[in-house]
């Protein structure tokens, strides 16, 4: 569900996990803002052609921020940071908008953007049916499932049917809980995976370390940027189900073709490849041409 890079220090998981504690101990609740840019956002100058398709009356936005899902977005030292956020920073600028961040859990995010709460969600949403019954997506990314293990462990998943049998720790509400429990009969059969779900992604990577669980799955960015930041992990070549993830506004919004043209303008001048790059996750998941998913429209 999401993407990663490694352009930050080694002490970033465990800045992530005590702001975690200290800022999104409520879930959503009372949110954390934040205004701080990111090291790699570059100005940018409104774009007309992209300014016009914003609503005169949408000139601001309240924009739901996943708190701890590094490095695409995440909060460390009370700033709201990644590559993600960097991106949504220069899009916004491109559409002439002042975007208001605030950090919440993963769980609240949808129901927060269908209440109307939120205007946009910078979460690394993966694009599934189910979501696409009531929110509409502009994708950053295309990524799929990885398998982590803990490193000595002599464990490895090379194949997708090397989890049977197997205990697998995945994040609540993520992808990967949807894609693992649908498919857990027919590619486990009689020795199917334990699936484990954990309110947080250091939690469900803890319960691998810990030894608690065997496995866990996530976006292959985000945990070969968590193995690499913590040393205690292995993950897998393996990636499976590989599924556009980005931003994502209430279906029928004004605001998804203004941010799939805002997109657009930051791929074609370079802004996207350079933020991508600084954070050191250029992959063949990049996009060259930006997309606005919708229920009647699922391939953009």
């Amino acid at each position: 569900m999401t993407g990663t890079r490694g352009g930050r220090a080694g002490a970033a998981l465990a800045a992530l996990a005590a702001c975690a504690a200290l800022v999104l101990s409520a879930c959503g609740n009372d949110s954390k803002t934040s205004t701080a840019s990111g090291d790699a956002a570059p100005k940018q100058a409104a774009d007309p052609a992209v300014a016009k398709l914003v609503p005169a009356n949408l000139k601001s936005a309240k924009v739901a921020v996943f708190g701890d899902w590094a490095p695409e977005e995440y909060v460390e030292s009370g700033k709201i940071k990644g590559w993600s956020v960097d991106l949504a920073k220069a899009m916004a600028a491109k559409m002439g908008m002042t975007f208001t961040y605030q950090a919440t859990g993963f769980d609240v995010i949808i129901p927060g953007l269908d209440n109307g709460r939120y205007d946009v969600a910078v979460a690394s949403l993966g694009v599934t049916p189910d979501r696409l019954a009531s929110l509409d997506f502009v994708p950053l990314q295309k990524e799929g499932t990885a398998f982590g293990w803990k490193k000595g462990s002599g464990l490895n998943v090379q194949k997708i049917q090397d989890v049977c049998g197997k205990s697998v720790a995945v994040l609540t509400g993520a992808w990967e809980y949807k894609y693992l429990t649908e498919n857990n009969a027919k590619t486990c059969g009689s020795t199917p995976m334990r699936i484990e779900q954990f309110k947080d992604q250091p939690s469900a990577e803890l319960a691998v370390t810990s030894g608690r669980v065997q496995l866990v799955a996530a976006g292959s960015g985000k945990l070969k940027y968590s193995a690499k930041q913590s040393g205690q992990l292995d993950t897998s070549d393996l990636l499976v189900n590989a599924v556009y993830n980005g931003l994502g506004v209430k279906q029928g919004s004004p605001l998804g073709p203004a941010l799939k043209a805002a997109l657009q303008a930051v791929i074609n001048d370079g802004t996207y490849a350079k933020i991508r790059s600084q954070w050191g996750v250029t992959s063949q998941g990049d996009l060259k041409t930006a997309v606005l998913i919708t229920k009647a429209h699922p391939e953009g």
